[in-house]
């Protein structure tokens, strides 16, 4: 006859509390990539003098906005359908910098200026994650750096919002950045992070 032994409550309880801490750390580890904001790069002379020198030499004056995109990141793959699906506005330079192995979208390369970087690129810039969005006024000053929503897949792109405060009200506030990171800093900081 076999005789059945029991699994003392202490050791129970712990098992269980383990397993639920475990979990928890699980879920907010997945939970952390999709609703922490990305860094922003800071607005400094060396951003400001690098975005200045993407103008078109023909019509320096214009304000110009610098869309950095990301070919294996979905957010970016959705800010690509938005520009080529909107009406943009009269008087901008809006240059595409991209970034990754897949070649950027046919009808992106038909409405804007694409210009193909490395992730070190980007890094020096002080850029480590996409999709993000730089506006300079006509006189070369950074006024917008930051992301094109409010919240993760927000289904409100806000480029043209911002494109007007930048030039009605002088320096929008900030969006956060939710994409990817495309830095090799900030990919190896966030792969501790568990993979869904």
């Amino acid at each position: 006859m076999l005789r059945r032994t029991r699994v003392p409550v202490s050791f129970a309880r712990f098992a269980v509390a383990a397993w639920f801490g475990a979990m928890v750390l699980l879920g907010a580890g997945l939970l952390a990539k999709h609703v922490v904001a990305l860094p922003v790069p800071t607005k400094s002379q060396q951003l400001s003098k690098s975005l200045s020198a993407l103008r078109d030499v023909a019509r320096p004056k214009r304000w110009l906005a610098v869309h950095v995109l990301y070919a294996e990141c979905r957010c970016s793959q959705r800010i690509v359908k938005h520009l080529t699906s909107t009406a943009r506005p009269l008087g901008w330079e809006e240059v595409v910098l991209w970034v990754g192995n897949a070649a950027p979208d046919a009808e992106l390369e038909v409405h804007y200026r694409v210009k193909r970087v490395t992730s070190a690129e980007l890094a020096r810039l002080g850029v480590e994650a996409a999709p993000l969005l730089a506006i300079s006024d006509p006189e070369g000053r950074l006024r917008y750096a930051g992301g094109y929503t409010a919240r993760k897949q927000g289904p409100v792109i806000d480029d043209l919002q911002i494109f007007a405060e930048a030039q009605h009200a002088g320096a929008p506030a900030s969006r956060p950045v939710f994409g990817c990171a495309v830095s090799d800093r900030l990919k190896r900081a966030l792969s501790i992070l568990p993979a869904p």
